[in-house]
């Protein structure tokens, strides 16, 4: 139930006639609204590179998609040496390879199989990634998994900033730090000790 002070300042005073809806209104309802906006915004751009990447098994794709997905992945593609007009013109023989099989690919793995790397080099790239694409983010897992590396029974009394920053260590083990960047960062935080001459 809400404080019924004059002032208040750790949380919103919101009416309610009984703890629970209390509860939906301050804290189930914004949460479930977070999450769901939180989804949306990551699943959408997962949504627009798979119908990009949709343009590639269709007979007649529209080369828009297929502009955007090599612009996307040009980085990848650049490594052959390839224009827009080398791409443009790779798509239209796929298209037309895809109008002569009988046995229509279903997935990037039978595209692959399908694909000649001699004669479609961007088209392969371009499977190979799709093939490659994480189906669910995985991080949250190996977070978990690196926690329970961490707090094992001889650390079980350490404490919670410790604790955050051997998993903050573990989990990005690939950034490099320098000494240089440790001693500036405690150079930042004030000290406690009074230093006299």
């Amino acid at each position: 139930m809400p404080r019924l002070s004059n002032r208040q300042i750790h949380r919103n005073n919101v009416p309610a006639s009984s703890p629970e809806q209390f509860y939906r209104a301050s804290i189930f309802i914004p949460y479930l609204d977070k999450f769901i906006s939180e989804l949306d915004n990551r699943f959408i751009n997962h949504q627009v590179t798979l119908s990009n990447f949709d343009s590639l098994f269709q007979e007649n794709g529209h080369l828009e998609d297929f502009k955007n997905l090599s612009d996307k992945y040009i980085e990848d593609l650049q490594e052959n040496g390839s224009s827009n007009i080398i791409f443009e013109s790779e798509y239209k023989l796929w298209q037309r390879k895809l109008m002569q099989t009988n046995h229509k690919p279903k997935n990037a793995l039978e595209a692959l199989t399908l694909c000649n790397i001699s004669i479609y080099p961007n088209i392969f790239k371009l499977l190979q990634i799709l093939a490659t694409l994480p189906v669910s983010s995985s991080s949250n897992e190996r977070t978990f998994s690196n926690l329970k590396r961490i707090k094992t029974y001889l650390r079980n009394s350490i404490s919670e900033g410790r604790l955050n920053g051997l998993a903050m260590l573990s989990i990005n083990s690939k950034d490099k730090i320098t000494p240089t960047e440790v001693i500036e960062e405690l150079a930042k935080k004030k000290t406690r000790l009074p230093f006299s001459i």
